[in-house]
C-alpha cells in the first residue's frame, strides 16, 4: 500500500452566509492540483468499478437511465 499523504484545503469565504443553511452548501470548490496523481487515479478506477458493479446488477442500468430521463425532462421544464 502506497503512503499516502493527507491534505486538507480550506479556502478562504467559500461561500457567504446567504449561501450557508445549516452549516451546508451547494456549492462545492476543489483544488484538483493539490491532489497527487496517483490518488486521484485510485480515486477514479474505483468510482469506475463502483458505477460498472452497479450497471452489472439487475436493474441497475434501467434505474440509471430512468434517472437520467427524469434529470433531461427537469431540466426542459425549468428551460421553459
Amino acid at each position: 500500500m502506497r503512503d499516502v499523504q493527507r491534505t486538507a484545503v480550506y479556502p478562504e469565504n467559500i461561500a457567504s452566509e446567504d449561501e450557508v443553511e445549516s452549516g451546508v452548501t451547494n456549492d462545492i470548490k476543489i483544488d484538483f492540483s493539490a491532489i497527487p496523481d496517483h490518488v486521484r487515479e485510485d480515486l477514479a478506477a474505483a468510482t469506475f468499478e463502483c458505477v460498472r458493479s452497479f450497471l452489472q446488477q439487475p436493474g441497475g442500468r434501467e434505474f440509471l437511465e430512468a434517472r437520467k430521463k427524469a434529470k433531461k425532462k427537469a431540466a426542459l421544464s425549468a428551460a421553459n
